[in-house]
């Protein structure tokens, strides 16, 4: 059990996730772009931002996306994203 510990945390320390086993990670994103009623469930779909990558994210109930909002995302291995919600007060 150790060994895999060591190896896990060789792998967040670099630059890119850990390989090999399905994670989520959250990381700070910016909506890009809000499309009305585009999403499959019939909400408005929005796109977002972060490290340079564009992807389509599915979001809380309790947010409404807007275009410029610096958001918190979860980010899962299997590529879906999920906006937690707007970020605020940073210094």
């Amino acid at each position: 059990m150790r060994i895999g510990a060591q190896r896990l945390a060789a792998e967040l320390g670099r630059d890119r996730p850990p390989q090999g086993v399905q994670y989520c990670w959250m990381e700070p994103g910016e909506v890009t772009s809000v499309t009305a009623g585009a999403a499959s469930d019939g909400n408005d779909l929005a796109r977002v931002t972060y490290r340079g990558v564009t992807a389509d994210a599915a979001y809380l109930a309790g947010y409404t996306p807007t275009v410029g909002h610096v958001v918190v995302l979860l980010i899962q291995s299997t590529g879906s994203v999920l906006i937690l919600d707007q970020v605020i007060g940073t210094p």
